[in-house]
């Protein structure tokens, strides 16, 4: 972290005042607290550049270094295209030439697109609905109680078949403007399934292990 405007002024008034880079380490320690004494070597740049050219302030701030063309107006709109032809791109392997790093700065920071991650969500059938509502019906009806003698589990299954993981899965599109980006699959019968419960008592059931081929 750079020195501030202020603590720059302040290292080479008091080492001028005394002479003392352990003098000057200790004074700045106690008026800004928040951060590390500099170093000796800091402190005598400081001390030199103020001898040598009349400031120790950071005169090249914003203007030193190569300018950037990576977000180049032609390379932003390269990038919008592609989105716009293929939303699901990788930003690894985007095929376009750019780094991923490079890549990602111009989605996030000139285009203020956003990468989606696809739900996955389970296909209903035709008898999944009359079934839902016969079970509300049942649950409105039941005593105040029923939920102290519910069992509440989870599960997790291994399935055996090339099914996607949707952790992996990005679409991009305008921040705040998701697309509709979902897969719908059919429940595997071919699985590995791993569940547990949890009482009202606070006791634990399971884990129990299925296998549905």
């Amino acid at each position: 972290m750079q020195l501030t405007k202020e603590q720059r002024i302040f290292i080479v008034v008091n080492f001028l005042d005394s002479i003392s880079i352990h003098h000057v380490q200790k004074l700045f320690q106690e008026h800004f607290p928040e951060r590390n004494s500099p170093s000796k070597v800091t402190i005598w740049k400081n001390v030199r550049k103020y001898k040598t050219e009349g400031t120790s302030l950071n005169l090249n701030k914003g203007r030193s270094g190569r300018k950037s063309t990576e977000r180049a107006p032609e390379n932003v709109e390269i990038v919008h295209q592609a989105l716009l032809a293929i939303p699901d791109i990788s930003s690894r392997k985007n095929g376009l030439g750019k780094s991923k790093s490079t890549f990602n700065r111009i989605v996030k920071l000139e285009l203020k697109w956003h990468p989606y991650k696809m739900h996955v969500r389970y296909k209903l059938l035709d008898t999944d609905l009359p079934q839902r509502l016969n079970f509300a019906q049942w649950i409105l009806q039941t005593n105040d109680r029923l939920i102290e003698d519910i069992v509440i589990g989870d599960e997790a299954a291994f399935h055996l078949n090339g099914k996607v993981n949707s952790h992996n899965v990005r679409r991009y599109a305008p921040k705040n403007n998701p697309p509709d980006f979902n897969y719908d699959v059919e429940i595997s019968r071919e699985k590995v399934s791993i569940w547990m419960g949890l009482c009202g008592n606070e006791c634990l059931l399971g884990p129990f292990f299925t296998t549905t081929i």
